[in-house]
């Protein structure tokens, strides 16, 4: 993932990760820091790490222009690393790094500009400003607008956990005796602007012989290397992440693209059907969007589990321990998204956090566009409900725009509105000007923007140009708004002389300026038995006749699921998928209370009560579970895969009880089916062959 990690004034933090919500609090007396303007050019880093007693040593070179006079500036630093010193470098031209070009073993010397003048500083380890930890400097002297500034900062300090770094329980830059990593997000050098900081940069990272330091680089031969390696980015981006230590390299091939997996001896079992997810995923976004910045190469690093479970950086992906193991396993949806985010973020930056959507939802729009394209039918159908389902979870908590400021950056109801509803709206905005049309914005927003940080207005002002209209209306209302829309159809059916039927009627919404095209869909009796009509939807209501040769049987408003909308079984949904979360998270008693709460606006739904069953069913509360179970297999059974596991999930709890007949008679219904979503064959087979045992974490949360 991209993560949009800020330490935020006089608040908590928290951070959601594998299940858990962990809170951490800020000190009360933060105090703000004004930041003058800069924009950082370039980077030139030599790093010395020393695995042994877990500690860096740096010399840092910062470039920067700034877009004001000015006699201060202000940097971030993780707080673990103490400056020693800052020098002002003598007058130079700003430029871009060397670049590697000659051969893998060759590079251009790198300029080495004197230090004339020790500048005073003062550093903040502890992180009570808007910073963070931060160090504000004064440069001795006003310096004019656009006149390049070159600081060299000495700094070292130990990095063994995750104290100094932007999140309490989890490192982002690890120096260890046999395996470490550096990630952009740790703040492990100085920079101005975290995320939109995009800058060239020449770095160079020591380590003892024989341990391999992977990174990106503009050169492949130059990506990874042993003992001393030194890593070129030639094109503004953001920079500084590498990683170390023993690994297992495989390298694969898909089309184009080329795949790196730096793996953990024993860990390889995965990387074949990893590698491939990742290349079809690279393929599809380069036909519909273009090229990446990171070009047609990336480097998949394994690093410890006390870090992210995943982390995306230009032409690199960090990917915890755990998602190697034969129980765990990455879905291809997570490795579609992280995949997209080589565009979005990446390829194209942030000009703030408040543009985080344009991130976040499209790199989730682009792994649903993905999925989409491979699905047809009954299939097709519940992904896009499924997608919207989540886009209702939290939806009024927060709009598009107000999230990254309103929810920590990574907890529940910011992922459900910032991947879901983010990428809902997206594929709304598709609905509303047309495939073609949308196709062509992406494709030209990655053009113009390449190597640039973009905000939400400026994505609203080229949509408009290329819809050829102001898309205000749809900006203010589902980007900067909540709440969303329920369509209800008033009709009527007539029988026309020729012994033909007419569905004629009103559909009516609640909202105004809605300005959607809205698919009405009669169902009826016959051989064909659908008929769909599009209504333009400018006011509160249209109308709509329909004809048909059988009988009418019901109107369906929005049967693919393309507007953004609420409806009684939605909201039934939207609060189920809530008591799911809370059971995710542990919060038994809330999920309980959730799914009785959804209970009661539809007493048939199955999926209700199959998530309620599992819930029972990891108290060790076999009856209630077995209840459940069977209630769902009683209900709608809807989606399909529910007969299957409920089956499967029944038999589970009569193994618990130990009556072994019942769970096989289960288990033998649940083989009978034939179904085998999720796997669900051969979980018919393990349990068949062992008991289940109650001991074991097998219960899923589907």
């Amino acid at each position: 993932m991209v993560i949009t990690i800020r330490m935020k004034k006089s608040i908590g933090i928290s951070v959601f990760l594998v299940g858990l919500m962990i809170f951490a609090t800020a000190p009360a007396a933060a105090q703000q820091v004004n930041r003058a303007s800069i924009d950082v050019k370039s980077y030139v880093i030599d790093v010395q790490l020393s695995p042994i007693d877990n500690k860096l040593t740096a010399t840092a070179d910062v470039t920067f222009l700034p877009l004001e006079d000015l006699r201060t500036v202000a940097f971030e630093l993780n707080g673990s690393l103490k400056i020693e010193t800052i020098s002002k470098i003598g007058p130079q031209q700003v430029s871009t790094p060397p670049v590697v070009r000659t051969s893998p073993r060759q590079t251009q010397p790198r300029p080495t500009p004197s230090p004339i003048a020790q500048i005073t500083f003062v550093q903040d380890q502890v992180g009570v400003s808007d910073l963070g930890p931060s160090v504000r400097i004064d440069l001795g002297e006003s310096v004019t607008k656009d006149t390049p500034v070159t600081l060299r900062f000495k700094y070292s300090g130990v990095l063994n956990t995750p104290s100094g770094g932007p999140l309490l329980n989890k490192r982002l830059a690890y120096v260890g005796e046999t395996q470490g990593y550096l990630m952009y997000a740790a703040r492990w050098f100085p920079f101005h602007d975290y995320a939109a900081d995009l800058a060239t940069s020449d770095i160079t990272i020591n380590v003892p012989n024989g341990l391999q330091v992977v990174g990106f680089n503009d050169t492949p031969a130059a990506s990874a290397g042993t003992g001393k390696a030194r890593f070129t980015q030639s094109k503004p981006g953001l920079v500084g992440n590498f990683a170390y230590g023993k690994f297992v390299n495989r390298n694969l091939k898909f089309g184009e693209y080329e795949i790196n997996f730096y793996t953990r001896a024993g860990s390889g079992e995965f990387i074949d059907s990893y590698g491939e997810t990742l290349g079809r995923a690279f393929e599809y976004y380069t036909k519909r969007f273009g090229e990446p910045e990171m070009g047609k190469r990336l480097n998949v690093v394994q690093i410890d589990d006390e870090s992210l479970e995943f982390y995306s950086a230009a032409g690199m992906l960090f990917i915890s321990d755990r998602q190697f193991l034969q129980a765990r396993g990455i879905t291809e949806e997570r490795l579609q998204r992280e995949a997209a985010y080589q565009w979005w973020g990446l390829t194209v930056g942030l000009k703030s956090f408040d543009d985080a959507w344009l991130s976040q939802g499209l790199a989730e729009y682009s792994a649903f566009s993905l999925r989409e394209s491979q699905l047809t039918g009954p299939q097709l159908d519940a992904l896009r409900r499924e997608l919207l389902e989540k886009s209702l979870t939290f939806e009024q908590t927060a709009s598009l725009l107000r999230t990254p400021a309103n929810l920590d950056d990574q907890s529940i109801a910011y992922q459900y509105i910032m991947f879901a509803k983010g990428a809902f709206v997206f594929k709304l905005l598709r609905e509303t000007i047309g495939v073609q049309r949308f196709d062509q914005l992406l494709r030209t927003f990655l053009t113009e923007f390449r190597g640039k940080n973009a905000s939400i207005d400026e994505f609203e002002r080229l949509t408009s140009r290329v819809a050829g209209q102001s898309m205000r209306y749809f900006f203010a209302r589902w980007v900067e708004s909540t709440g969303v829309p329920e369509f209800t159809a008033d009709y009527l059916i007539i029988r026309t002389r020729a012994g033909k039927f007419v569905a004629r009627g009103t559909v009516k919404q609640n909202y105004d300026n809605l300005r959607l095209p809205v698919d009405v869909q009669l169902r009826y009796e016959g051989e064909d038995g659908y008929k769909t009509v599009q209504l333009q939807m400018d006011e509160a209501s249209a109308d709509f006749n329909i004809e048909s040769d059988g009988k009418p049987l019901e109107i369906i408003i929005d049967p693919g699921f393309k507007l953004l909308r609420i409806s009684p079984d939605l909201r039934v949904s939207s609060i189920a998928r809530r008591g799911i979360e809370q059971f995710k998270e542990g919060n038994y008693v809330e999920a309980q209370a959730q799914f009785e709460a959804a209970l009661k606006l539809d007493r048939s739904n199955s999926w209700i009560y199959y998530h309620l069953g599992l819930l029972f069913l990891e108290q060790r509360n076999y009856d209630l579970a077995k209840d459940n179970f069977r209630a769902a297999l009683g209900g709608t059974l809807s989606p399909p895969w529910l007969q299957v596991w409920s089956e499967i999930k029944l038999g589970n709890a009569y193994d618990a009880q130990g009556d072994r007949t019942r769970a096989v008679a289960a288990y033998s219904r649940a083989e009978k089916l034939g179904d085998n979503y999720d796997n669900a064959q051969e979980a018919v087979k393990r349990f068949q062959a062992n008991p289940y045992d109650p001991r074991e974490k097998q219960t899923a949360v589907r």
